[in-house]
């Protein structure tokens, strides 16, 4: 089972990729489907984590 740190370190990973996306010069149309795919990954990977009772820093922050 993943450890919180590693969960962090993936979101963090994905959130440069995607900002990578965001930020080149290639057509919009292949951004697009790029940061689909990117987010389909990171929501797989979220309701995965949430499964595992893995808890997210997203998560805490709402309950305070």
């Amino acid at each position: 089972m993943p450890t919180r740190k590693e969960v962090e370190e993936y979101k963090k990973r994905m959130e440069r990729i995607m900002m990578a996306i965001e930020n080149s010069t290639i057509p919009d149309e292949l951004k697009d489907k790029l940061l689909n795919e990117y987010l389909e990954k990171w929501k797989t990977a979220y309701e995965t984590l949430l499964g595992l009772g893995v808890p997210l820093e997203d998560e805490e922050e709402e309950e305070k």
